[in-house]
């Protein structure tokens, strides 16, 4: 999985509207990018990445959100949505086809059989998701994408700059600033997930404000003077160790729901090798779960939240160099001709 790239050319003294607009570009080019390499069945972090690009871009929408007309986005953001599960469906089935595939190497022999029927259950699935995905991702309807959120944000941007003609616009490093500040208070909201480990989705909560607040450090470290990278990887590392409970939770649920069909139809080696998955995630999990709270309480010890609030509220030196112009400053290449150079 590639990491994002850094948005060049980002004035953070600038209103807030320009690098907005700057920022949703090439978050979306940067989607578009991974189509070709999501397509290549033969290595699964292509879809992965894609994937990925399409959480950050979703992500960054909705920080955005508050500062821009949400009615603009409505189309994309269903079009947007339909592609990220699309993409989910495949990385899914890759994930648990390779995890079965491992377990059933070192499975009793008794349950050899059993599992790799479940492997090929998995791989039927798979292709069925891709043939989904081939299809989300024709050039056509990626056109199609492409054309509704470059309107959207044509749109989006025009109207929040008629604004600024009336009210004084937030510089984008006081946007910056508001954003990671929400993120936090998120997290720290969920926080209490932990500490119910029986609660799935208070985890999976936990887990998805963990990975909201590390993509917007990641985003707008730019802004300020100090690095707070070393907090977006403090977080990185406590949202893998959730997203690895967060797996355990999904295996353990869909290992559950075939079981009531292998008990219709008796079959015994089934359920017995299905017990036996649920025994391996169910100690799993418990590993895991140690880990979170030692992770967790890294987090409190070092004081990441209170670190992470007095870097935003510091201001950063004005920079030299001249922002990029994009979207409506170039006549030559607006929003929607910088997304198609990445088809």
């Amino acid at each position: 999985m590639a990491k994002a790239k850094k948005i060049r050319g980002l004035d953070c003294r600038a209103p807030a509207v320009s690098g907005i607009r700057l920022v949703l570009v090439m978050r979306f080019k940067e989607l578009l990018e991974w189509r070709k390499t999501a397509l290549d069945w033969s290595d699964p972090e292509g879809v992965h990445s894609m994937r990925v690009a399409s959480r950050r871009l979703r992500s960054t929408l909705r920080d955005f959100m508050p500062y821009l007309p949400k009615r603009s986005f409505a189309s994309a953001l269903k079009q947007l949505k339909s592609l990220a599960d699309a993409l989910g469906e495949v990385r899914d089935q890759d994930v648990a086809i390779l995890v079965l595939e491992d377990i059933e190497k070192k499975a009793p022999a008794e349950h050899s059989a059993a599992l790799k029927q479940f492997i090929e259950k998995r791989k039927q699935l798979r292709e069925h998701h891709r043939n989904e995905l081939k299809a989300l991702l024709a050039k056509s309807e990626l056109k199609k994408l492409e054309s509704t959120f470059a309107t959207a944000v044509e749109a989006a941007t025009a109207t929040a700059e008629r604004k600024r003609k009336r009210i004084t616009p937030p510089l984008f490093s006081k946007v910056s600033q508001a954003i990671i500040r929400d993120r936090l208070k998120e997290l720290e909201k969920r926080s209490g997930g932990l500490f119910r480990p029986l609660d799935v989705e208070a985890l999976h909560e936990l887990r998805i404000a963990m990975k909201r607040l590390r993509y917007a450090i990641e985003l707008l470290a730019s802004c300020f003077p100090h690095s707070i990278s070393s907090h977006a990887k403090r977080a990185a590392r406590m949202q893998t160790v959730l997203g690895d409970l967060h797996d355990c939770d999904s295996w353990i649920m869909s290992i559950g729901d075939e079981i009531d069909p292998a008990r219709k139809e008796n079959a015994v080696e089934k359920l017995a090798a299905f017990a036996w998955l649920l025994n391996h995630f169910t100690k799993l999990r418990t590993k895991h779960l140690h880990r979170a709270f030692a992770r967790w309480r890294e987090w409190e010890a070092h004081d990441t939240s209170g670190k992470l609030r007095a870097a935003i509220n510091q201001e950063k030196p004005a920079r030299q160099e001249a922002p990029v112009q994009v979207a409506r400053e170039s006549p030559d290449q607006g929003v929607g001709e910088q997304m198609r150079q990445a088809l």
